[in-house]
C-alpha cells in the first residue's frame, strides 16, 4: 500500500514538473503587442498580394487565443471593416532582423476608441469591449508562450482636439500600466504619428515630438508620405504596410541602443522648396534622400531594392530593368508636376500620369495611363532624324507629337512640366509649351483607336491616378520632383 502511494505521489510530482517545464516561455519567441484604434487595426483593402503576404516565423494570437500563422486581417475588433494594417509588415521585418526567432503578434487595437477608454475598467459600447482589460488578458496569455519585447501604439485621431494638451500624460499612465503588467520597466514602446493629410491631426503630432524626452524607452515614427484609401481617415494598404516597416525600424532602434539610421548625403540646393513655392502649395515628391516616403514599386508596397538608387540628391534609374516602374503612393487629379531629368546616350523612359487600373477588353485590369515620353531624340534608332515625332521626347506617347521644342542632349538636364486642369492637359519642356489635348475628346479617342492603347477601356480619360516613372531598361536621372495640387 505504501509503495503504491509513493509511486502515485512520484508520478503526480513528475507530471506536474513536466507540465510546468512545458509551460515555460520560449525565449526565442519575441512577442509584440499591437494597440490603438482603427489605423493600427487596419482598414486597407486586402487585394491579392496582401492575401498572400506571410512569413513562416510570424504568428498571431487569434480571437480564440490560438497561435496561428499571421495573415491579413490580424485584428477582429470590427470584422466587416478589418483589413490591411501595419502589424504584419512590422512582424515580417522583425523576423528578418532576428533570424531563428519566431515573432508573435498580439492584436489588441479597437477602432474608434479614445485614449480615455484605454484604462482599467474602460468600456467601448460600439464594440462591446473593454480595450485595456481585454488587452491585458491577451498579454497574459501571450506571456505563457514567449517573451514580450515591445508595444506598438497608433491612436489619437479622436483625441487630436481639446485632448491634445493632456494626451501625453494619459499615454504616460498607459505605458506605465502596461510595463507593470509585463514586469518590464524598460519595455520599448513605439508610437506612430497620426496621418499628415488632416490638418486637425497636426496638433497631436506636435505633442509627440516631446514623447521621447518625457517617457524613457519610447520612440515616435513618422507618417510622412502615407496616404488614405479615399476616405480621408484610414491608410491605404501600401501606406499601412510601409508604416509597419517604420514601426520595426523604431523598435530596432530602441532595442539596440546606440544604433543609428544611416542618413544619405545632403542633396545640396536641389530638391528644396522656396518660401514662395511653399505658399503656393508646392510639395516635394522626392527629398533627395529617401524615395520610399513618396514612391513605391508598381507591384509592391516598398521602393525597389534593385534597379534604382539615390546618388548626390538624384534619383537614378540603373540599366538592366531590375527595378521596374515606380509610382507615387498618392493619387492626384488636377495638378502641376515639375521635374528635372537627364538621360544616358540612346536611353528611353517616360513619365506617366493619371495611372490607374484600366480594364482590358480581353479581361483583367492593368495599371496604365498617358505618357510624357522621354527618349534620346539624337541617337535612339527609332527616333533620330525625326523618324517618329509622336514617340519623341515630350510627345503624348503614340498619340500627339510635340511642337517647337528645345531639347538638351543626353548628359544635360531638361525640365518637364505637366499641367492638368479638368479635362485639359499640357506638356511643357524647358519652359516652352509643346502640346495640349483634351481628355475624353473625340479627337483623342480616334487617335487611341489606331494604337495599342485601344485594348484598354477609357484610355487617357481617367481624371485621377498615380504619377509613374518608367523603367525601360536604360539609365536616367531625376531630381527636383515637385507637384502642386490645383484646387
Amino acid at each position: 500500500m505504501k509503495n503504491t502511494i509513493l509511486i502515485t505521489c512520484f508520478t503526480l510530482f513528475f507530471l506536474s514538473s513536466a507540465l510546468a517545464f512545458t509551460q515555460q516561455p520560449d525565449q526565442n519567441m519575441h512577442i509584440y503587442i499591437l494597440m490603438g484604434q482603427s489605423n493600427m487595426a487596419g482598414r486597407g483593402e486586402i487585394t491579392e498580394p496582401y492575401k498572400k503576404q506571410e512569413h513562416p516565423r510570424v504568428v498571431m494570437l487569434n480571437k480564440e487565443k490560438e497561435w496561428v500563422l499571421a495573415k491579413h486581417p490580424l485584428h477582429f475588433d470590427k470584422p466587416k471593416a478589418a483589413g490591411v494594417g501595419p502589424g504584419l509588415s512590422f512582424g515580417i521585418k522583425m523576423a528578418e532582423a532576428y533570424p531563428g526567432v519566431t515573432i508573435g503578434l498580439v492584436p489588441c487595437a479597437v477602432g474608434g476608441t479614445s485614449i480615455r477608454k484605454w484604462v482599467p475598467g474602460g468600456y467601448d459600447k460600439v464594440t462591446l469591449s473593454h480595450p485595456y482589460d481585454d488587452a491585458v488578458l491577451r498579454i497574459k496569455e501571450a506571456m505563457k508562450k514567449g517573451v514580450i519585447k515591445g508595444v506598438l501604439w497608433l491612436q489619437g485621431e479622436g483625441d487630436s482636439g481639446s485632448m491634445a494638451a493632456i494626451y501625453l500624460d494619459k499615454l504616460d499612465t498607459l505605458i506605465a500600466e502596461i510595463r507593470k503588467e509585463v514586469t518590464d520597466s524598460q519595455l520599448p514602446f513605439v508610437v506612430g504619428e497620426l496621418a499628415r493629410y488632416r490638418e486637425s491631426y497636426l496638433k497631436l503630432n506636435k505633442e509627440f515630438t516631446r514623447l521621447s524626452s518625457k517617457i524613457p524607452y519610447t520612440a515616435v515614427v513618422s507618417s510622412e508620405g502615407l496616404w488614405h484609401k479615399g476616405d480621408g481617415t484610414h491608410f491605404d494598404s501600401p501606406s499601412a504596410s510601409a508604416y509597419g516597416r517604420r514601426f520595426a525600424e523604431g523598435m530596432l532602434l530602441l532595442q539596440h541602443k546606440g544604433a543609428k539610421m544611416v542618413k544619405p548625403k545632403s542633396a545640396g540646393k536641389v530638391n528644396q522648396l522656396t518660401d514662395q513655392e511653399k505658399k503656393k502649395g508646392w510639395e516635394l515628391l522626392f527629398d533627395g534622400k529617401d524615395p520610399d516616403i513618396k514612391w513605391r514599386s508598381i507591384n509592391e508596397d516598398t521602393f525597389p531594392k534593385e534597379g534604382w538608387e539615390v546618388r548626390d540628391g538624384m534619383l537614378v534609374l540603373l540599366p538592366g530593368r531590375k527595378g521596374r516602374d515606380i509610382i507615387t503612393r498618392e493619387q492626384f487629379c488636377d495638378f502641376e508636376l515639375v521635374m528635372d531629368y537627364k538621360l544616358a546616350d540612346s536611353a528611353n523612359t517616360g513619365i506617366k500620369y493619371f495611372v490607374s487600373a484600366l480594364k482590358k477588353l480581353k479581361g483583367g485590369t492593368e495599371l496604365n495611363g498617358p505618357e510624357f515620353q522621354l527618349i534620346d531624340d539624337f541617337k535612339h534608332e527609332t527616333i533620330k532624324d525625326n523618324k517618329s515625332p509622336e514617340t519623341s521626347t515630350g510627345s503624348l506617347y503614340l498619340l500627339y507629337a510635340p511642337q517647337h521644342k528645345a531639347l538638351n542632349k543626353p548628359g544635360k538636364w531638361n525640365q518637364v512640366r505637366i499641367v492638368a486642369t479638368g479635362k485639359h492637359v499640357e506638356h511643357w519642356l524647358n519652359g516652352q509649351k509643346i502640346l495640349s489635348y483634351e481628355r475624353g475628346s473625340e479627337e483623342l479617342r480616334k487617335l487611341v483607336a489606331g494604337t495599342k492603347f485601344k485594348e484598354y477601356q477609357d484610355y487617357g480619360e481617367t481624371g485621377i491616378g498615380y504619377i509613374l516613372l518608367q523603367d525601360h531598361g536604360d539609365k536616367a536621372y531625376f531630381r527636383n520632383i515637385k507637384i502642386r495640387r490645383i484646387k
